[in-house]
């Protein structure tokens, strides 16, 4: 027998899905360039190394699809209104190794890893994101379920990066995407201005906006590789803003 939750219920977690939006996104200035992330109240910013697990996830199998006009090694490039003024210094030699996504909740954490000559001079996170909440006949925690088509559940495994665009055609407010599956999937990793604590998207991973900025601007296609599991929830009452 199912229980309907009261009212009430559903407006407080409203409010508190309001309240953790103004939390992310409207207290602090996004940082637009690679200055910016070095420097926190005018002093260099603190960079903490993360151990990362010996097997986060399991490789995943299928051909590699690139986004169109990406090739092996390329950068992104942007267009009108975009730019690349977040990138290391040290770009392209160094850039960062892989990104690390726990499914986890209640902050699905990301954090990067750098190589290259300049590689300590990279934020590494973690930072909170959000994944995809699934459809109900979806166990998102599983590997194979994860990885089904129209799932609406962030896939788990190791993927490369499979290119860049500026923002998510028809969803312009999800700008600087990095590719985590292209066709047939689409699946990108990219900004929003809703981060909740419970599973909400629909199979993207949702990062703020400047570390959104920062990841696009240094990974490369097919080098850069994207690491996804964890434990996966199934949100109680899943809300799409």
């Amino acid at each position: 027998m199912t229980t309907m939750r009261p009212h009430s219920f559903l407006n407080l977690k409203t409010v508190l899905g309001l309240y953790l939006l103004v939390l992310t996104t409207g207290c602090a200035v996004p940082k637009q360039t690679w200055q910016e992330w070095m420097e926190v109240e005018g002093a260099p910013q603190a960079i903490v190394a993360r151990a990362v697990p010996a097997s986060w996830s399991e490789p995943h199998l299928e051909a590699l699809v690139l986004a169109e006009g990406y090739e092996i090694g390329d950068a992104a490039r942007t267009g009108e209104g975009f730019n690349l003024e977040a990138r290391n210094p040290g770009f392209p030699e160094t850039h960062i190794e892989s990104i690390h996504v726990d499914l986890s909740d209640p902050n699905h954490e990301v954090w990067i890893q750098w190589t290259g000559p300049q590689a300590h001079m990279g934020p590494t996170g973690p930072w909170r994101s959000n994944p995809g909440r699934g459809i109900p006949e979806c166990d998102c925690d599983d590997f194979e379920g994860s990885n089904t088509v129209d799932s609406w559940c962030t896939p788990k495994g190791l993927f490369p990066v499979a290119g860049f665009t500026d923002h998510l055609e028809g969803v312009t407010a999800c700008h600087y995407v990095t590719w985590i599956q292209h066709a047939p999937r689409y699946i990108g990793l990219h900004s929003h201005n809703f981060i909740p604590t419970w599973a909400n998207s629909h199979g993207c991973v949702r990062v703020p906006y400047d570390v959104s900025k920062l990841i696009h601007n240094n990974s490369l296609v097919g080098i850069t590789m994207i690491s996804i599991g964890g434990t996966w929830t199934r949100p109680d009452e899943p809300l799409d803003f």
